[in-house]
Parts: C-alpha cells; structure tokens; sequence
C-alpha cells in the first residue's frame, strides 16, 4: 500500500524549490532555451521518439513518461542490490498522480523544467541527444554535471531528483530492505499535529513558566 505524498507541505516544497526558476528569470535564458526546445523539436520530427512505446499517464503526457521512466532507472539502480527493485515499484504511476493532485501552475512550471533539461543534452556537453536517449553512463554524468552546474541547474535537477525519490520510497514494498517498518506516529497512535507553526517567544515564555 502506498503512502500519500501529496500534501500542502510538498506543495509549498515545490513551490519554494520552483521560485527560483519562475517565468521571468526562465525566459531570461533567452537564446539558449530557444535553441535547446527548438533543437528538440526538430530531433523529435526527424526520429522517433522514445515514448513513441509508452502511453501517456492522466496527466503527464507520453513525452514526461518516457523522461521519468528513464531518470527514475539512472536514480535508482536496484539491480543487484537489496532494494526492491525498480519493474515493481510503480513509480511513474505515482508521479502521474502527484501531478494531477498539484496546482496548475506548479505543473505548468514543472513541464517545462522538464522539457529544458530533456533537450538540453542536444546542445551541451556534445551528446547530441535527449535525455532519454542517453546511454546510463552519459545520463548519469550529465545529471552530475547539473548537480555541479550553475544555480539554476541546481535547482532543476534537485526538484526532478525529489520527484522521483519520493513516488519510490512512498510504497511500503520498498522499506523492508532498509529495516523500516512504518512510521512510529501510526504504530503508537501517535495523532497528526499537521502543519503546526513555529513557536514564538511568546510561546516559549508561556512554555517556561507551565
């Protein structure tokens, strides 16, 4: 059984991580986003694209599933390992739900952070492909070399990387490898607080004195 990982506090997660990399600043890239989504969509009329063999989700469309399809495999190779492994992990599912449960400008802002970091592999770095298409090795030091890059491939690859790790580890299938058995609020009955706001000094004087 998975566990909901769509809350307001993901919600404005994804909102702070996304501020950075509003409309304004994105569209001040200028030539280069031109050029990466353009250089993109003349590569996606001259070949067959890879989610050419997927089907899109409810809300993601074909293109995003085959970009999260091939990320989530570069982010968590569980072959040979102990945790349970990717083909049974429905993960993809899960980000199309997270999706569908978000605002429509955090969708909006999230398409096209994944259309530039999709394309961008077609002009920089001399891959001369998308995303998708990279083998694991190029795939794995592109992702570090926006890891490393600047501020605002930082905060792309970041927010891509939280995506993906949460629609994995949310599925209960995949903590026994790591010993976890739940969290401790549901087997002590432990209730929700929900989003409780930060104290402040006059409740830590009321605090002191009780």
């Amino acid at each position: 059984m998975s566990q909901t990982i769509v809350s307001k506090e993901l919600q404005n997660e994804l909102e702070s991580a996304l501020a950075p990399i509003n409309r304004r600043r994105f569209m001040s890239l200028g030539a280069h986003s031109a050029l990466v989504l353009g250089l993109g969509t003349l590569v996606s009329a001259c070949s067959r694209h890879p989610a050419g063999e997927l089907p899109a989700g409810d809300v993601l469309t074909a293109s995003q599933v085959a970009f999260f399809t091939h990320f989530s495999r570069i982010l968590l190779p569980t072959d040979g390992t102990s945790m349970t492994p990717l083909e049974q992990v429905p993960v993809v599912a899960n980000l199309d739900h997270l999706f569908a449960m978000m605002d429509e400008k955090v969708r909006s802002d999230l398409g096209m952070v994944i259309d530039v970091f999709e394309h961008a592999p077609l002009v920089t770095g001399w891959h001369f492909s998308r995303f998708s298409r990279l083998s694991p090795t190029d795939a794995v030091a592109y992702i570090d070399a926006w890891q490393s890059g600047h501020p605002m491939q930082q905060g792309i690859v970041t927010i891509l990387k939280k995506l993906v790790y949460a629609s994995y580890w949310r599925e209960e299938s995949t903590w026994a490898p790591l010993g976890f058995d739940g969290p401790v609020s549901e087997k002590w009955g432990l209730p929700s607080l929900g989003e409780a706001p930060l104290p402040t000094p006059a409740n830590l004087t009321q605090a002191k004195k009780v």
